[in-house]
């Protein structure tokens, strides 16, 4: 019966593994962010709701006494770290969802060439209940998204 329940519980841990990419320890050292949000790729959400998405990131990062720097939109190259948080609707099984999307950007020297690029050093995501007119569900798993990413934030930068 125990090799059993193994066999049903390896499989959704294996699952809620693959939902974050990069490892918690490229957040060290890391003593302030640039925050952005991008809503693009999610057409329903207006601008209003975009100011109260960014709201809820900003809010979060804030509590968490992360210092954060005033974003810059013409000069990419200077918002780094960078936080950015991008929400998405994907459809699976012909039911739109929202789609979230942590990454924070840093420069990294690559060994090929030495040369200081910026690029992906964390990532995590999280799927929203599948009911895109419905904010509420959005927001819920945000506030979730934001407060995994500071607790994995705060155990880096004591």
């Amino acid at each position: 019966m125990r090799l059993f329940t193994l066999f049903l519980v390896l499989p959704i841990t294996l699952i809620a593994q693959t939902t974050e990419r990069g490892e918690a320890s490229h957040l060290k050292g890391i003593n302030y962010l640039y925050m952005n949000v991008d809503t693009s790729l999610a057409p329903r959400i207006t601008s209003a709701e975009r100011l109260d998405i960014s709201d809820i990131v900003e809010l979060q990062l804030r509590r968490a006494d992360i210092n954060l720097r005033p974003y810059v939109m013409n000069a990419p190259q200077t918002n780094v770290p960078l936080v950015e948080v991008s929400i998405k609707v994907a459809q699976s099984r012909s039911v739109d969802n929202y789609e979230l999307t942590l990454k924070v950007f840093d420069y990294v020297t690559i060994d090929r060439n030495k040369q200081r690029t910026i690029a992906t050093i964390y990532e995590m995501q999280r799927e929203s209940v599948p009911t895109p007119d419905d904010l509420s569900s959005l927001k819920s798993k945000l506030r979730e998204l934001m407060s995994d990413f500071v607790t994995a934030f705060e155990k880096q930068n004591p």
